[in-house]
């Protein structure tokens, strides 16, 4: 099973060990053109990166012109690029300026020289013929047919172009651990799984291998990601102390990761740092 889901399923919403027991990947949206970066999508990138699914991104294409559809290039690789994804996606599914053609592709060919990764475009069935793609340029093709949108597959392949890589079959689909509705997507038997997913048994380790406890002189946020704009879990009140198994310099803060019980990571900053050294006293007593 794949999904791909956005800012509108709110983690506060979504059971992420239960979710990822039934999946084999997951496309998470990353920005709604350049202006616009998903709320959530750290969240979820580290969130089912820590229970070991494949994460691939997408980016909403809006760019006005061909150095516009550039600059959203480098947007989208500066946002996604520390989560290190398995693949890289397009989603054109609006006219932002007269040379759709050409202006996705100049945004393929930016982000293919920035990651060196695969980069795959998503098209809308019914602007499909319409935007005329150089869809052969990349390294997959993902398209849309519903049919009833019963939430399960009935068998409404895609018509526009039968060489589709990926299905989304529908945006009715439910599975435990999410009270809302997803998209679910199908392969078409042309790539494997792997071929998608394949980078994803050799994703980094997060930060230095380190275990010991930190017992908090301060209240602090817990987060689901190392960001401070990332999903809080809560804040810890001064004197909680929190057992850790690993630590890094990110974002400006000196980080330790906490494993919780469901399997997932939690992150907690411990004080300034100019991603190399501490730059001030931590906010606690390291034992």
């Amino acid at each position: 099973m794949i999904i791909d889901i956005s800012e509108w399923q709110h983690p506060d919403q979504i059971d992420y060990a239960q979710l990822a027991k039934q999946i084999d990947h997951v496309i998470v949206r990353v920005q709604y053109g350049s202006a616009y970066c998903d709320k959530y999508y750290q969240t979820h990138l580290q969130r089912f990166q820590d229970l070991g699914i494949p994460t691939a991104v997408y980016a909403w294409v809006r760019g006005t012109s061909h150095e516009d559809m550039a600059q959203e290039a480098r947007t989208f690789y500066e946002r996604a690029k520390v989560f290190q994804p398995c693949f890289y996606w397009l989603d054109v599914e609006e006219q932002s300026m007269i040379d759709m053609r050409g202006g996705v592709e100049v945004y393929r060919q930016t982000l293919k020289k920035l990651t060196n990764q695969k980069v795959g475009v998503y098209v809308a069935h019914h602007l499909y013929r319409q935007f005329n793609l150089a869809v052969e340029q990349f390294d997959a093709l993902w398209l849309p047919s519903y049919g009833q949108n019963t939430g399960s597959y009935q068998g409404s392949d895609p018509t526009v172009n039968k060489h589709y890589d990926l299905h989304q079959y529908t945006s009715n689909g439910r599975l435990s651990g999410y009270n809302g509705v997803l998209d679910f997507n199908r392969l078409s038997g042309k790539k494997a799984l792997n071929y998608f997913t394949g980078k994803a048994g050799n994703l980094p380790t997060w930060g230095i291998a380190g275990k010991g406890y930190f017992t908090l002189a301060t209240a602090i946020h817990l987060r689901t990601a190392p960001n401070t704009s990332a999903q809080s879990l809560g804040i810890l009140p001064t004197g909680s102390t929190v057992q850790y198994d690993a630590f890094a310099h990110e974002q400006g803060y000196v980080w330790i990761r906490q494993k919780r019980h469901d399997g997932t990571y939690a992150y907690l900053a411990t004080g300034k740092s100019d991603g190399k050294k501490r730059t001030d006293a931590s906010w606690g007593i390291f034992n």
